[in-house]
């Protein structure tokens, strides 16, 4: 988490505007969500992977990224691809576990590739936008919406809270490895125990620190977005734009 915030800061799309990123992000994931064919799905798959590279991150990190997706969706797609029934059906592989029959089945096959490939195209695009862009700058830029002022907000303050958590879990847990709180299961088990009864009162402790320093800040019920200044380059809109484009004209292909 606090390897990915500094990736978004120290990346060489760190100049691009943000308006450019979200529009290529913002654009790729609605062709997903509207031309589901997979020729599209994969040309995004590709696109968000290449700009992700060319803005050089780690392919390393990439990889480790995916685990916890990739775990959910395999999980899931373990119930599309097999199918169960208490009598024999048509299927390309059939076991029977007691009256039960388990088979996997071409049309599971199908809907769990378009899941697949649906999920990882998505994915794709979010991962794109959160590895280039900070939050606090996608926040800053969508708060100029009226309407979407006290959401962008909340989810700043939510955002920066995750961090508050994470120093504090990471503080309790130093505190209790240097007194060799983790030497032996009981003790470790007891370590464990005293950390989530404690982590939760830190966090609050810390999280009114937190509001009180805006309150010394002039703070008034409205957060003040700021962040250098990004210039939007039209060649980079025409850029784009083509690059959307193309992404649906692959749906003649498919």
């Amino acid at each position: 988490m606090l390897y990915l915030d500094y990736l978004a800061y120290n990346n060489a799309l760190g100049q691009v505007s943000v308006v450019e990123k979200m529009l290529l992000g913002g654009g790729s994931l609605l062709i997903v969500l509207l031309l589901p064919q997979p020729i599209t799905l994969l040309a995004v798959i590709l696109l968000m992977h290449g700009v992700m590279l060319y803005a050089k991150i780690p392919v390393s990190y990439l990889l480790q990224l995916w685990l916890t997706p990739l775990a959910f969706l395999v999980t899931g797609l373990i119930s599309v691809i097999v199918s169960g029934s208490l009598e024999a059906f048509p299927a390309l592989v059939l076991w029977q576990i007691g009256p039960l029959y388990l088979g996997v089945t071409m049309a599971g096959l199908i809907t769990a590739q378009g899941l697949l490939l649906h999920s990882t195209a998505a994915v794709s695009c979010l991962f794109m936008l959160a590895t280039t862009t900070p939050v606090a700058h996608i926040a800053a830029y969508l708060s100029r919406c009226a309407p979407l002022r006290l959401l962008m907000e909340i989810s700043l303050l939510t955002y920066r809270f995750i961090f508050v958590f994470l120093a504090c879990v990471g503080q309790i847990y130093l505190a209790q490895q240097s007194r060799l709180g983790y030497a032996g299961m009981g003790r470790s088990l007891k370590s464990l125990s005293l950390l989530a009864a404690n982590v939760g009162r830190k966090s609050f402790i810390t999280a009114t620190d937190l509001y009180t320093a805006l309150l010394a800040r002039n703070y008034n019920d409205q957060l003040v977005f700021q962040y250098s200044r990004q210039l939007v380059k039209p060649v980079r809109l025409i850029l784009i734009a083509g690059l959307l484009a193309a992404l649906c004209a692959t749906t003649l292909i498919g």
